[in-house]
């Protein structure tokens, strides 16, 4: 009969792994924020300098996808510079300061519009979120005065498997792919986030490998190209032991319980 495991060393071994877990997310995720903090933000929240990626990041980045035999995400990136990064149902926080502020949730309607102060339409087809301040800024500045104007892209997207709040939510555009996933509740005890990938129409977009590395840059969810509907999916930990196993050892345990239990 093979020697079963020691059950306290067992159980030692994985809190040790799941705390070696904890430490390395809290490592990545305090470098982020040193490295959000350092970028130079504008007043009142507006979307930080850098955060979300430009024309000529993109191009670049679709060059890279082809050279990298990557013809899924070059041809997401290039779509993507073509018809711009907004959807129909899509909603955006629009703040203009006069004399008071004033703050609207616009929502992208049919045909890729939204409607500003002053009955203006702007059309957003082919329009970038990192283009989207100066635009709808310019558009208000026709028809209103003020002295500042905030434009705030939202994106939707789901942050499932492995942690404690799973479920779909909007984030600003510029935030940090682990800002995104301490408020869907942070990881869970069973969490890998080394084996995190994002999903786009039930297929894989992003590895496992290409999100380990964003998450280690500190990328936001736009600069890793992440659209409405996504999703983002943490990982679970490689079980210890296979299901015959883990049988084995419950009912190890079991026994073990009973058998103190008539003894004592």
């Amino acid at each position: 009969m093979p020697t079963l495991p020691d059950l306290h060393s067992v159980a030692a071994y994985a809190r040790r792994r799941h705390h070696d877990r904890v430490i390395q997310f809290a490592i990545r995720l305090s470098a982020c924020c040193v490295a959000i903090a350092s970028v130079p933000c504008t007043a009142g929240g507006q979307t930080a300098t850098g955060a979300l990626s430009s024309r000529d990041e993109l191009s670049a980045a679709a060059t890279h996808a082809e050279q990298s035999r990557n013809p899924l995400q070059a041809a997401a990136i290039r779509e993507r510079l073509r018809d711009g990064d907004f959807q129909v149902g899509d909603r955006i926080l629009l703040t203009v300061f006069s004399d008071a502020a004033r703050t609207d949730t616009l929502v992208v309607r049919a045909g890729r519009v939204i409607d500003l102060p002053g009955k203006a339409v702007l059309p957003l087809a082919g329009v970038l979120r990192s283009e989207l301040r100066d635009r709808v800024t310019a558009e208000v500045l026709k028809y209103m005065k003020a002295d500042r104007v905030d434009v705030t892209p939202l994106t939707r997207i789901g942050v499932l498997g492995e942690v404690a709040r799973p479920g779909y939510f909007a984030f600003r555009s510029d935030v940090p792919i682990t800002d995104a996933i301490m408020q869907a509740g942070g990881p869970t005890g069973a969490a890998d986030i080394d084996r995190t990938v994002v999903r786009r129409a039930s297929r894989e977009y992003r590895s496992a490998d290409e999100t380990r590395q964003a998450v280690a840059k500190g990328l936001t969810l736009d600069q890793f190209g992440l659209s409405a509907g996504d999703e983002l999916v943490i990982g679970r930990q490689h079980q210890f032991f296979n299901p015959t196993m883990s049988a084995v050892l419950g009912m190890a345990a079991s026994l073990s319980a009973i058998f103190f239990a008539i003894h004592h």
